[in-house]
């Protein structure tokens, strides 16, 4: 591809240092004993050997294998947890799991805070880190709460209390901060499921496997049966790939045709503003690869990548 946009480190470092509450995002609390067998069972991830201060990722899948939401979850210890979710489907996962907990000795409530976003090396000298001593999958507990490294330059916050902190995203608002941490999920591959998306698609769809978010080894959970098929079975006739496109961006979920022979190929997952254009993360059959897709309705035109791509914290250009 040609005129690629810029990579998820370009835009932390030269666009957003600081820190800042992301309000897309939303934090979930599970506590008790039988939290980590409970989302062994429900979720695609490996919380068998879960320790403190582990990060795990992965997804909730209704039982045809569906992709419900995806998350981030921190290990406090193996009966306190947080999880992180996109904030439309917070409300929405939480009534889901609630039926299911009836039968495990474990409370879901939601919490009032929120995560914020912290990069650039300014901003870990603020919150007494030192990121390059950072490993991935593991987080590092400071005094206002828990730091996550999500990309080389950029950490989540789990906050301890976020009344007793301001925010100082560096010259820009908020609400930019928020645009431009988006648009650096997308470069970096990180698909998010939203409450136009929820139920659509197969973890294999978004690259999850790939990533490491989902188990093959581990024991059953809802959506197993169809998801490890494919894997072993079949091969996944869609994958992650990131385009671009010009402002406005598209709308998550909107299908895409071929221009060339006008059939569904594939459609947008996530997709962010960013300088003149947008940046695109959408899932399609691989013959979409490298190729001019159109979103249906609006007939905006998105250059796809060359190769599927999957969550990665070194970031990759399209």
């Amino acid at each position: 591809m040609t005129d690629s946009p810029p990579n998820s480190s370009t835009i932390m470092d030269g666009f957003i240092n600081g820190w800042a509450p992301l309000t897309h995002e939303a934090l979930l609390q599970l506590k008790g004993h039988d939290a980590c067998k409970f989302l062994q069972g429900q979720t695609t991830a490996d919380f068998a050997q879960a320790q403190a201060l582990d990060v795990i990722a992965g997804a909730f899948c209704d039982v045809k294998g569906r992709v419900i939401a995806d998350f981030r979850a921190l290990v406090i210890d193996p009966e306190h947890l947080i999880l992180r979710v996109s904030d439309c489907l917070a409300d929405l996962l939480l009534a889901h799991l609630t039926k299911y907990l009836m039968f495990s000795k474990a409370e879901l409530t939601r919490l009032p805070d929120r995560p914020w976003g912290v990069t650039g090396s300014e901003a870990w000298r603020h919150f007494g880190a030192e990121r390059h001593l950072m490993t991935e999958n593991r987080a590092e507990a400071v005094a206002q709460g828990w730091l996550i490294p999500v990309a080389e330059h950029a950490a989540l916050l789990i906050p301890r209390d976020s009344s007793q902190m301001a925010p100082n995203p560096d010259a820009t608002s908020a609400e930019d901060y928020a645009s431009a941490w988006r648009a650096a999920s997308c470069l970096r591959g990180e698909a998010r499921i939203t409450a136009a998306t929820t139920g659509k698609y197969l973890p294999q769809d978004l690259s999850y496997d790939l990533a490491g978010w989902v188990s093959f080894d581990k024991g059953c959970y809802t959506g197993q049966e169809i998801i490890a098929r494919l894997h072993w079975r079949g091969t996944p006739k869609r994958r992650l790939y990131l385009g671009k496109g010009a402002i406005p961006c598209p709308v998550e979920g909107l299908k895409l045709i071929s221009e060339a022979d006008s059939r569904t190929v594939g459609s947008v997952v996530n997709a962010a503003n960013h300088a003149q254009g947008s940046v695109v993360l959408v899932e399609a059959v691989e013959a979409a690869a490298g190729k001019t897709v159109v979103a249906e309705d609006t007939k905006q035109a998105i250059t796809l990548g060359d190769t599927p791509m999957h969550y990665s914290t070194e970031s990759k250009p399209a």
